[in-house]
């Protein structure tokens, strides 16, 4: 049966308005101090800051779930920061922040909106008892850009651009479509993620890409 997020909207904190103006003035002003330009390719408000390899990385879009148990749907903002640091806000469609995870290849935390708090080392692991469902923090920074871990076995099929149209990795299968240019880098837009029974669809907003010599 098709749902939101299980938690109340009563009980959410809504932050999400807050927190996109706040990423703006973040990254104008870290342009400003480094004298880097911002880079907009099209309508999608994709950004790139700086020049060279990407070192951070930020999408929003949305995120929809789907499993036999039912279905759920909303918004979400991921980060990968420095290569290695994750963070995740998982929101209800109507903006309101469901769950926090900060990943490392450490530790994982979780915190829901009622102020629960969840660590563990296994992120998939924890993933599945709390939201109900695995999200593979792992692969994730990479399978999101259309990567494969380069330190893991994988299958890849281009399309005839060349562009990565599915590849399967550590029991994953995702597939890609509607590719963009962001800076010097081509990126997915919409990346659908499948574990036997379990499919994550994620439609890409926009991209920011944080880039240095």
């Amino acid at each position: 049966m098709q749902h939101c997020w299980r938690l109340s909207i009563a009980s959410c904190i809504d932050v999400s308005v807050m927190k996109k103006g706040a990423w703006t003035v973040l990254w104008c002003a870290l342009s400003l101090l480094s004298g880097c330009a911002l880079w907009s390719p099209g309508p999608q408000g994709d950004l790139t800051l700086g020049q060279g390899t990407v070192q951070s990385w930020r999408l929003e879009g949305r995120i929809a779930v789907r499993q036999p148990t039912g279905s759920e749907s909303g918004q979400l903002e991921w980060q990968l920061r420095g290569g290695m640091e994750q963070h995740l806000e998982l929101r209800s469609p109507l903006g309101t922040t469901v769950a926090l995870v900060d990943s490392s290849p450490l530790q994982t935390h979780l915190i829901l909106s009622d102020h629960r708090d969840y660590r563990a080392g296994d992120p998939e692991t924890l993933t599945q008892t709390v939201l109900g469902y695995a999200l593979p923090l792992q692969g994730l920074p990479w399978w999101l850009r259309g990567q494969a871990d380069p330190g893991l076995p994988a299958q890849v099929e281009r399309d005839a651009e060349h562009h990565p149209q599915r590849l399967s990795q550590q029991g994953w299968v995702m597939t890609y479509a509607d590719w963009r240019a962001v800076g010097g880098e081509w990126l997915p837009g919409t990346i659908r993620l499948v574990r036997e029974d379990l499919q994550i669809r994620i439609k890409v907003d926009h991209w920011v890409l944080e880039q240095k010599e």
